[in-house]
């Protein structure tokens, strides 16, 4: 686990993307390896990650799944990714997969984690594009009751479904 934990520190201590075979920086990603981050860089940089993900909120409250430098991102790619921009984060473009239902969830963790560690609870009273963290992250619990809950089943529905059969 020591040489699990080293290879760890030295991965996230490149950057926050998925490795080298991802130019994105992906939202479940981030939150799982955050604390990790927050060890080795930073804490502009976390909160920038963080930070960034907000920019481009859709205008439901959604969250996009990862966002790449522009400078990489195949804006026409016709069967490629659908990319979302933002004039508060022009350099980076983003898109959300609609197969995954965890990426809100994932950011509101990974802000969550990032304050127990940090301590910073400032951070949620911060401004990203005209709200604040606490607003954006209420608006993204927001999108999922009103967007993606399955009133029958309690449950969050996604891309994939399934019912059981009541006998």
């Amino acid at each position: 686990m020591d040489q699990v934990h080293r290879m760890a520190y030295k991965t996230v201590s490149t950057g926050l993307n998925a490795g080298d075979g991802y130019g994105e920086v992906w939202i479940r990603d981030f939150n799982t390896f955050i604390q990790v981050a927050m060890d080795v860089m930073p804490d502009k940089n976390v909160q920038d990650c963080l930070n960034t993900f907000f920019h481009f909120q859709g205008a439901e409250g959604d969250i996009v799944d990862g966002y790449i430098d522009i400078r990489k991102a195949d804006l026409n790619n016709v069967g490629g990714y659908k990319y979302r921009l933002s004039k508060t984060c022009p350099q980076f473009a983003a898109h959300k997969n609609t197969v995954e239902t965890d990426h809100e969830t994932s950011l509101i963790q990974a802000v969550y984690q990032y304050i127990r560690k940090s301590g910073n609870t400032d951070y949620l009273k911060s401004v990203v594009a005209g709200k604040t963290v606490e607003e954006r992250m209420e608006w993204a619990l927001r999108y999922l009751m009103e967007h993606k809950y399955n009133q029958e089943y309690g449950l969050i529905t996604g891309a994939t479904t399934a019912a059981c059969l009541r006998m």
